[in-house]
């Protein structure tokens, strides 16, 4: 058995009482007090993340903007300095090989431009391979149109601060104003003290109020430790992946390996709105546009689903005792005070409003589709 990866906080979060479990090959903290306890936290005052095990990859160089657009899904070219933008990496058949953030950022100082792309933790081996499989030594050297790359997930920590009093918080720690910063764009900057080098994003699942910031990893432990310094008298505290997941789920943000892999088309996913198909060429974008015209044959929902216990992850979904489906993920909502679940049901089942059943436990429970993000 291959021993799990553990990012620079790992022996903090033990200093933490963290319960560590596994999370996409590595060694995460899933909790630290309380699933409920640390929910709270994150929605009511600054809950903490460490998003170290995410993949980060820099491409720069005069030929960067053409070569991602030449893979990635989306229209890159378009992406205007200070952006993030969602995105997929599709195969040749139209399935998704990852879901990613991509950023066009400038170097503080120098302006340089650069882009920043944050891969999925299980898939960053896999998404490092296929793009240097098309980075042929002949685009990197091309001349005036040179692309370098760099995998940085090794060198830099990543942890993400949540919560309506985040701003407050993390706002005279930086040589930037982070209060400018729209919703899903970032920038890079210096620490007002020490004035080392990190990226700031305002991206993350609990929207405007969340923050993601990016350092140099032998630096992490001393900046922890000065934030929840400062972070006293904000109730801060550290929250687990369990946490994470919890509002992913109410936002209704597919997560790589549940709602999404490489035999599922973002036709299916209901991503179709990230598809840029007409104004650039990727891998598998013929397929997709032969597949824009038809109707999917299975497609992701939301269910609220009525019962004692919320569904999980291969639960079977029934019409009338026909199998239609299948659960892909599933959690109790402390803010919606309900079971709600996403799966991929027969397209025709889809629409809000539909009565359907899930098996739970060897139980029948009765569900409902509803529109997604849950409210």
């Amino acid at each position: 058995m291959l021993s799990l990866l553990r990012t620079p906080l790992y022996d903090w979060h033990c200093t933490q009482y963290a319960q560590m479990e596994e999370w996409d090959g590595w060694e995460m903290p899933k909790q630290y007090v309380s699933i409920l306890s640390e929910y709270e936290t994150a929605r009511k005052h600054v809950g903490v993340l460490d998003l170290s095990h995410k993949g980060r990859f820099v491409f720069e160089g005069p030929g960067a903007g053409s070569f991602l657009n030449s893979l990635l899904c989306r229209n890159i070219t378009a992406i205007k300095p200070g952006q993030l933008r969602y995105a997929l990496l599709i195969n040749e058949q139209g399935g998704i090989l990852d879901d990613l953030l991509v950023g066009y950022l400038l170097r503080e100082g120098s302006g340089t431009p650069y882009y920043y792309l944050v891969v999925n933790a299980g898939n960053r081996e896999k998404d490092r391979t296929y793009f240097k499989r098309f980075l042929t030594p002949e685009i990197m050297t091309k001349p005036q149109n040179e692309v370098y790359f760099f995998d940085e997930t090794e060198n830099q920590s990543m942890i993400a601060v949540q919560g309506p009093n985040s701003l407050e918080l993390l706002k005279p720690l930086f040589q930037t104003d982070i209060s400018t910063l729209a919703y899903y764009s970032g920038v890079e900057t210096s620490f007002s003290f020490g004035g080392r080098w990190a990226l700031v994003a305002r991206t993350g699942y609990a929207g405007k109020n969340g923050f993601e910031i990016v350092l140099e990893s032998f630096f992490i432990e001393q900046f922890i430790d000065d934030l929840f310094r400062q972070g006293r008298r904000f109730n801060i505290a550290p929250v687990g992946f369990a946490v994470m997941d919890i509002m992913r789920q109410e936002s209704a943000i597919p997560l790589y390996g549940y709602e999404l892999n490489e035999s599922i088309t973002p036709f299916e996913a209901g991503l179709a709105h990230v598809l840029h198909l007409d104004d650039h060429d990727f891998p598998g974008n013929k397929i997709l546009r032969n597949l824009k015209m038809k109707t999917p044959e299975k497609i992701r929902i939301g269910l609220e689903i009525f019962g004692e216990f919320p569904a999980r992850y291969g639960n079977e979904i029934f019409f009338e005792q026909k199998n239609i489906g299948w659960i892909t993920s599933g959690t109790f909502s402390p803010t919606l005070h309900k079971n709600i679940a996403m799966g991929y049901v027969l397209y025709k089942f889809s629409q809000p409003g539909q009565k359907l059943s899930v098996n739970i436990r060897s139980e029948i429970n009765e569900a409902i589709v509803v529109p997604i993000p849950f409210k």
